[in-house]
């Protein structure tokens, strides 16, 4: 810088303010200096306070609010264990539907026998709820008309008509309903026609008779074409046992096979009747895989069916389809014993007495009967006994043979079950064949009023032997 700019820089001097305003604090490095004028202004002293007045403690609630919680919390639990129980019934009834739509219709049976034991159960609760509300009786009916039909429903004895059971009939069960209620009408006006009658006119059979009701009904029927598959379905079965409606029969059924308005409950028993009774075990294959399609575990149609496949000459698939539907659960126990019946008939009865022990083994005689397992374990048992009785029987041990048939049959007895009649008929043969002349005579005394197969008769009188009567065609005796 030249001189010029030097003499217009001038530090000017702090003004006298600015520097009182500096304190001693504020020079670094120095410590400021204790003020001795500096006086101590005298503190005035505070009253003392009052103590503050301790808070009340917090109440808990009280007995009205304990009471109300339980209350509320009692409530939920009610609503709660219906939920639940609705959850625990709804499973099985679900599991049920599933089963009878796949036409399974034993274990959808089982399903609904566990809801409607579990409904009893609870009935005495007296909690609101707890119940399926009659769905297992409707799903039971239900399964009847699909595998028996309307007809069955409204013959039987024991069954009771669907109005007569529930106060409001199911949706789902009108259409099984109007179909009974149209097969009573049809019913109702032959047997007023019989009664009118009387009996048979001189000369007519009884077949006849019924017929000639049938026709004169069906014809005063205003709507006898629409209920044409209703009539041609009863008399069907009116006349199936008579020889000289045959052929009209059949022209029947094969009409009804094509009709699509038909179902199977209207032919199928007759077009089995009519195939057995001309050896037809192709046709009698046919029918039983028909069957099967519909009623998919129905165990009758497959003892049937294995039966059949025998005597149409094709052992390996007898045997092979006795295989496939012992992995069926509900089919184990009737596979056994068709294979027993198949092996007896090849002459292997120890192969026969196997099946029908394993069987057996697993059955107990006299525990007491409380529930339908059981009671059908029972019925298994008594079927597995004449099996193997009858491979004993055709080992010529017709003592061994007499003495299981009776032991087991006073077992079932204690528990209220009877064998069927074919049981009674084996051991009334076992009788003869051992030459115990009382007790066949006993025997045939208690099964007059069902009669006394043909077959039996011409084995007591040597026309016949037991070989003819197990192994020869459909075998056993006509019951």
């Amino acid at each position: 810088m030249d001189d010029l700019e030097r003499e217009d820089i001038v530090e000017e001097p702090l003004e006298e303010e600015a520097l009182e305003e500096i304190t001693v604090d504020e020079v670094p490095g120095e410590d400021a200096p204790e003020d001795d004028a500096a006086v101590e202004e005298p503190v005035e002293e505070q009253p003392p306070k009052k103590p503050a007045k301790p808070k009340k403690p917090v109440k808990g609630p009280g007995l009205v609010a304990w009471l109300l919680a339980l209350l509320v919390m009692l409530f939920g639990l009610v609503m709660l264990i219906p939920s639940i129980w609705n959850t625990v019934l709804g499973l099985p009834a679900l599991g049920g539907l599933l089963s009878e739509a796949g036409r399974n219709y034993d274990t959808a049976m089982t399903a609904y026998e566990f809801l409607y034991t579990t409904d009893m159960s609870a009935q005495g609760w007296g909690l609101p709820g707890l119940n399926s509300g009659g769905f297992p009786e409707e799903r039971q009916f239900a399964i009847w008309g699909k595998r028996y039909g309307p007809l069955f429903l409204v013959q039987s004895q024991d069954v009771p008509s669907i109005a007569e059971y529930f106060e409001r009939t199911p949706k789902s069960l009108r259409k099984l309903e109007a179909q009974c209620d149209e097969i009573g009408a049809i019913l109702g006006d032959v047997n007023q026609l019989l009664g009118m009658q009387g009996a048979p006119a001189e000369g007519q059979s009884r077949t006849e008779w019924l017929l000639a009701a049938l026709i004169t009904a069906r014809a005063a029927d205003k709507q006898s074409e629409a209920r044409k598959n209703y009539y041609d379905a009863i008399i069907l079965q009116a006349t199936a046992g008579d020889p000289a409606h045959k052929k009209d029969n059949l022209a029947r059924i094969a009409a009804l096979q094509k009709n699509r308005a038909a179902e199977p409950w209207m032919y199928e028993e007759a077009a089995f009747s009519y195939a057995l009774e001309d050896a037809d075990y192709a046709g009698l294959v046919r029918v039983c895989e028909a069957r099967l399609k519909h009623d998919r575990e129905s165990t009758l149609s497959m003892e049937s069916l294995v039966r059949a496949l025998y005597l149409s000459g094709e052992e390996g698939k007898a045997f092979a389809r006795a295989d496939k539907y012992a992995k069926r659960s509900s089919a184990g126990t009737a596979m056994r014993l068709a294979r027993a019946e198949l092996y007896y008939r090849q002459g292997k009865y120890g192969q026969a007495i196997a099946e029908c022990d394993a069987v057996l083994e697993e059955v107990n005689f006299y525990l007491p009967v409380s529930s339908s397992a059981q009671m059908e374990s029972i019925q298994n048992g008594l079927a597995a006994t004449e099996k193997k009785a009858v491979a004993l029987l055709l080992q010529g041990k017709p003592e061994e043979a007499s003495e299981l048939l009776n032991g087991n049959w006073a077992a079932a007895a204690m528990n209220q079950i009877s064998p069927n009649l074919s049981f009674a008929y084996a051991l009334l043969s076992s009788y003869i064949l051992a030459g115990d002349e009382e007790g066949a005579a006993e025997l045939s005394e208690q099964l007059e009023y069902y009669g006394i197969p043909q077959a039996v008769a011409d084995l007591q009188a040597g026309k016949t032997t037991i070989e003819q009567i197990y192994t020869e065609g459909w075998g056993g005796f006509d019951v």
